[in-house]
């Protein structure tokens, strides 16, 4: 399907974001080192959009001199200036028509939205409708909102007399033929708002709901948020790197050697882990049995005897009761996988503590690879790496993802490894 053309509304004085926008255009404000409107336009690549027309208003020539005719994006791009008197964001786009031709995305000019536009225009185009809005379940927590939406319709749409009703927002995109803006009245500026509203009160607004949150640059607070999301993926990995330069070594070799001894000395290794540390823990098995000769084992990869005894006996004993029946002795090592280590007083993760409580009580070793404080494990731990918290936002994914890198790292190690693995004997 070819996409139809975007115009994409810059023309306003961005006065929420004043003084920042006394000197230049909001569509040329810096996001992440370059203009916004570079973030806006490979977006629309990415999209499959070809045609642009951007409406252009307050300080526009500073626009088409950076921009000029788009070909560094791989997009084409046209020009629909205001003139001395702006026309408003209606008025733009009708006066931007003859550049548009009869079928066109409008696109506010401070907006970021990720929604699928060839779903946004397949449903336009079936509607039959001249406009479309798409809106987004907002309740509240990005801006205002302003849409009362039910059974898939549009109730109320109103940005200025807001009822407890409305749940959706506006999202920033919409579909049109020309025939919504050609009845305006030339010379007079109109609302966008307002063409929505009265293609609503006729019946004739179709509706996509969409489900990725949007972005903006109207206040400084949305050019953050913005900013964190395109710079995700480099924050991170930066995360990572700190993580990797704070682990302590002389933990990890020390867990290296009561492995070596444990093994050495006919000793098995339980890996104890809930959640997403369980499913490192059935991982890790496999490597440490295959890999470093160990006879190891995890509760959680028999979902018959976990489930059977957490009915039976409760969660909190779960894993206790599994190694007692496993006659956990005391030249056997535990494992545990966990983000905060067990935490009776908070009713973390109860089923670590008294799986420990029962491993000092026999004599076995305790090692952890932990987050956050360690909990229970890093207090009694014969060996346990805490992975370093580098930002409390990510401690969980850091935590679970590390201790994939650390339990790697040991089946690795010299004094560990028996077997070479598949690909790196693959000569």
């Amino acid at each position: 399907m070819k996409m139809l053309p975007v115009a994409i509304l810059a023309g306003g004085l961005a006065q929420r974001l004043r003084p920042l926008t006394e000197s230049v255009p909001k569509s040329l404000v810096a996001v992440n080192g370059e203009p916004f409107l570079a973030h806006q336009l490979r977006l629309l690549k990415q999209q499959g959009i070809e045609r642009v027309v951007l409406c252009t208003g307050y300080l526009g020539e500073m626009i088409e001199a950076w921009l000029g005719n788009g070909s560094r994006f791989g997009i084409e791009v046209r020009y629909s200036r205001d003139g001395p008197q702006l026309r408003g964001t209606a008025g733009a786009l009708a006066g931007a028509l003859p550049m548009l031709g009869d079928n066109f995305f409008a696109l506010y000019g401070d907006s970021y939205v990720r929604c699928d536009f060839a779903a946004a225009q397949r449903t336009f185009l079936d509607s039959g409708q001249p406009g479309l809005m798409t809106i987004f379940r907002n309740e509240e927590r990005w801006d205002s909102s302003n849409v009362e939406f039910s059974e898939g319709k549009i109730a109320t749409y109103d940005k200025m007399n807001r009822t407890q009703n409305m749940r959706h927002i506006d999202y920033g995109l919409g579909v049109f033929r020309r025939t919504a803006f050609e009845c305006l009245h030339s010379g007079s500026p109109h609302d966008l708002a307002t063409v929505y509203q009265n293609l609503l009160a006729r019946g004739q607004l179709a509706v996509l709901e969409v489900h990725q949150r949007f972005y903006e640059i109207g206040s400084l607070s949305g050019i953050h948020e913005l900013e964190e999301y395109l710079s995700f993926s480099k924050q991170f990995l930066t995360e990572a790197k700190a993580v990797i330069d704070a682990l302590n070594v002389e933990a990890i070799d020390r867990m290296a050697g009561l492995l070596k001894a444990t093994r050495d000395e006919g000793g098995r290794l339980f890996i104890l882990g809930v959640g997403g540390s369980a499913a490192n823990a059935g991982h890790a098995v496999n490597d440490f049995r295959k890999i470093c000769g160990f006879e190891s084992y995890a509760p959680t990869d028999n979902v018959s005897e976990l489930t059977a005894r957490t009915n039976d006996d409760g969660w909190a004993t779960v894993f206790q009761t599994w190694l007692a029946g496993s006659r956990l002795r005391a030249g056997d090592a535990i494992l545990v996988f966990s983000v905060g280590g067990g935490n009776l007083e908070r009713n973390v993760s109860p089923n670590l503590v008294t799986a420990l409580e029962y491993a000092q009580r026999v004599g076995a070793k305790i090692l952890g690879i932990v987050g956050r404080d360690g909990g229970y494990t890093a207090r009694v731990a014969d060996a346990c790496v805490i992975v370093p918290t580098v930002n409390p936002a990510r401690v969980t994914p850091h935590a679970e993802a590390f201790q994939a890198v650390i339990w790697h790292l040991l089946v690795s190690h010299p004094d560990l490894k028996q077997m070479e693995t598949r690909w790196e004997s693959v000569r």
